[in-house]
């Protein structure tokens, strides 16, 4: 056998050298952009849907807190009159059809600092228009009864997003009136509105942007508060009444 010759090629697979190919490299790179950009998709789709719950109960929270400050003032509703800031007797419920305003007194006010106060308030509720992008529904309330011309009221914003408000009232004839005090409210003939009788209950509607109108129904006051004489000169004292009804 001759030896191998100098220079002669060897026959047979050549090593594999240890790597990727540029191929390969984008081809795992496209891959993991595609999971890359699904996971971001699912992700940012959790989250909004997070968000969106979270906004939800909050709003549910805030209507609830306004539905239980409205049921707490109507059903501990008092037939106290008043004396507004030009000292002109008020009767203890006053709606006000241009402004849609309503204005009643109302027992019950709780007083654990034990204040030199009564413990009848006078509260008020109608809508603030003067943010075009946002109404609120306001909840207004005076430290005293009977005002002076610098008593300053003390406003709580109530609910946000309402688009329109309207009120009704029941009075002792079962008959529902759009404005109080109405005709059949007064205790006679020759009685002033200030001493109208308040009425049986109380109807507020409400056009809202996201739970569209919304429809509450209370009872004003303690059983047999309307048919009994206005105290106009007590300043202190408390009424109670059972839950109001709620008509979706």
């Amino acid at each position: 056998m001759r030896p191998p010759q100098a220079g002669a090629r060897r026959h047979g697979p050549s090593p594999r050298r240890n790597g990727f190919t540029l191929l390969e490299i984008l081809v795992v790179i496209l891959i993991f952009g595609i999971f890359a950009i699904m996971a971001y998709g699912g992700l940012t789709s959790v989250l909004n849907t997070r968000r969106h719950i979270e906004e939800s109960l909050a709003r549910t929270a805030e209507y609830q807190k306004a539905y239980m400050r409205l049921r707490d003032d109507f059903v501990n509703g008092s037939g106290r009159t008043i004396r507004d800031s030009n000292g002109t007797m008020q009767p203890a419920v006053a709606f006000d059809s241009f402004n849609k305003r309503l204005e009643f007194s109302r027992g019950g006010w709780s007083n654990p600092a034990l204040l030199s106060r009564a413990t009848i308030e006078r509260v008020s509720y109608f809508l603030d228009d003067s943010n075009s992008d946002n109404f609120r529904l306001i909840r207004r309330s005076w430290r005293v009864l009977d005002r002076a011309p610098q008593t300053d009221p003390v406003d709580l914003s109530l609910l946000e997003h309402v688009e329109q408000v309207q009120w009704r009232f029941l009075d002792a004839n079962n008959a529902w009136q759009a404005q109080w005090p109405a005709s059949g409210a007064l205790l006679s003939s020759g009685s002033s509105a200030a001493a109208a009788l308040p009425p049986l209950a109380v109807e507020l509607t409400l056009q809202t942007r996201d739970w569209g109108q919304l429809r509450l129904l209370f009872r004003f006051g303690a059983e047999g508060l309307s048919g009994a004489t206005p105290v106009s000169g007590s300043s202190s004292g408390s009424t109670t009444g059972t839950s109001p009804g709620i008509t979706p």
